[in-house]
């Protein structure tokens, strides 16, 4: 772990602990800040510059700084350029940080649109090359590229056929649409980034309903969320992402290093849950029947104490 991440580590009175007692001694053993956080997979991050210079370009030496200051073990990564300026020719970029950076645990994900004459002629021969050049996952932006999802019916079936998930903000696709696609297509991983403020009736909802999708943590602004979820067995359902490119990455990295989950909870949402969806660290992804079953009501229902409701205004 490197000094400069020290700015974003839970100060040692509020560090976990475990204790262990046998019949003659009691003692007690300290996990590190820098334990627990080390070797999380960021699973958003965007390459590029975005035109209003809202932060600095996020190139390849960027992201392995990322890496770096905050001792992760990799990160999937998209282009700026697929989401405003290119969506096919973009994905080249991503590509190429991720075949770079291949030996840190990058991987690319990359961006669909609706197959057109002169720009895609396949939906599937886009996700074949992707599995041949190592794509890990792919993203969609109806809204930003004027186009209804039900326009990309090749691309789900596709995708739920090789297991590669698919990767929306909450801002790009309605909560019907989503909910239309989750069910149409049972074992396609979904993952709901860029959540906000105020949307956790909306994504209650969405997760209660299908075991097949998930959250990142990028702007998860709901007050305890992460802890509520939680308790209420989403753990598997969590994934800890900073949106590097586009937000601050400190607020991610707080949002799961300063939760209030036990340290096995915050190593799965840091990096157990994308090591099955992206297949890093040779996991195989799970279908969302598989992820139904995966974890048990007892396993999670002491994980936080007193954690607000959803209701009262607080989501």
């Amino acid at each position: 772990m490197t000094d400069s991440a020290s700015s974003v580590r839970p100060s040692t009175s509020s560090t976990r602990s475990t204790s262990s007692t046998s019949s003659t001694t009691s003692t007690t053993s300290t996990t590190s800040a820098e334990d627990v956080m080390a070797g999380w997979f960021d699973a958003r991050i965007v390459t590029g510059a975005h035109p209003a210079s809202l932060l600095p370009p996020t190139d390849r030496d960027a992201i392995a700084a990322h890496l770096d200051r905050y001792a992760l073990s990799g990160a999937l990564v998209s282009a700026m350029a697929s989401w405003l300026h290119h969506p096919i020719g973009g994905n080249a970029e991503a590509s190429a940080v991720a075949h770079s950076l291949a030996d840190r645990g990058v991987l690319a994900c990359w961006t669909a649109i609706p197959a057109t004459a002169g720009e895609l002629e396949s939906l599937t021969a886009l996700v074949d090359r992707a599995l041949d050049q190592g794509v890990a996952a792919f993203r969609i932006h109806p809204l930003s590229h004027g186009f209804s999802p039900g326009l990309l019916n090749e691309l789900y079936a596709a995708l739920e056929t090789n297991r590669l998930p698919l990767c929306i903000d909450a801002a790009e696709i309605s909560w019907a649409d989503l909910s239309t696609i989750a069910t149409r297509h049972p074992e396609l991983p979904i993952v709901v980034s860029n959540v906000g403020y105020r949307k956790l009736r909306e994504l209650w909802a969405a997760l209660d309903g299908h075991a097949n999708v998930f959250v990142d943590l990028v702007d998860f602004a709901a007050h305890q969320g992460v802890e509520w979820l939680a308790a209420n067995n989403l753990a598997d359902r969590l994934l800890f992402a900073t949106g590097l490119g586009l937000r601050d990455p400190g607020e991610g990295v707080v949002r799961l290093a300063w939760s209030g989950l036990d340290d096995a909870t915050v190593q799965l949402v840091g990096s157990g849950n994308a090591s099955r969806l992206f297949g890093s660290g040779n996991a195989s992804r799970p279908s969302g029947s598989e992820n139904a079953d995966r974890t048990s009501g007892s396993e999670n229902a002491d994980r936080t104490s007193g954690v607000r409701r959803a209701d009262g205004g607080r989501s």
